[in-house]
């Protein structure tokens, strides 16, 4: 079993969603205490705000047990140095490149994302896994 594992804002928004098989998995996996950076928070509390209309309470509610469930990192200077690299290398876009750089910094050997390539393996390390597969 692999312990350190990344959790892109993708898999935690389905804690929120209707489908209530990738909302299972999504809690399961969160349950798990992997990581995530504080980009990941930044754009779940973006779409909770604009698209599920959560109010300002009903937010820092949903924060606060959010960074209660899982691990927080900042997104260092590093990662985004490292990010540059892995946009020229790999084509990522801008905003993944940053989750995935933190990833990698953090020493995780899988990054859950339903928005990238189901087992594309990053400089030889992270490993992309779709859960919802």
């Amino acid at each position: 079993m692999v312990d350190s594992f990344f959790v892109d804002s993708n898999v935690i928004l389905y804690l929120l969603d209707q489908d209530i098989v990738k909302s299972k998995k999504a809690a399961t996996l969160i349950s798990k205490r992997g990581y995530i950076n504080s980009q990941v928070i930044a754009e779940v509390l973006n779409v909770t705000r604009r698209v599920y209309k959560y109010s300002k309470d009903d937010l820092l509610i949903f924060w606060k047990y959010l960074i209660e469930d899982i691990e927080v990192v900042p997104v260092s200077i590093e990662a985004k140095k490292n990010a540059i690299e892995l946009i020229k290398i790999y084509d990522f876009q801008i905003f993944d490149a940053i989750i995935i750089a933190s990833a990698l910094e953090t020493g995780c050997e899988i990054l859950y994302s339903e928005d990238l390539q189901h087992g594309f393996v990053v400089n030889n390390k992270l490993t992309i896994i779709n859960p919802f597969l």
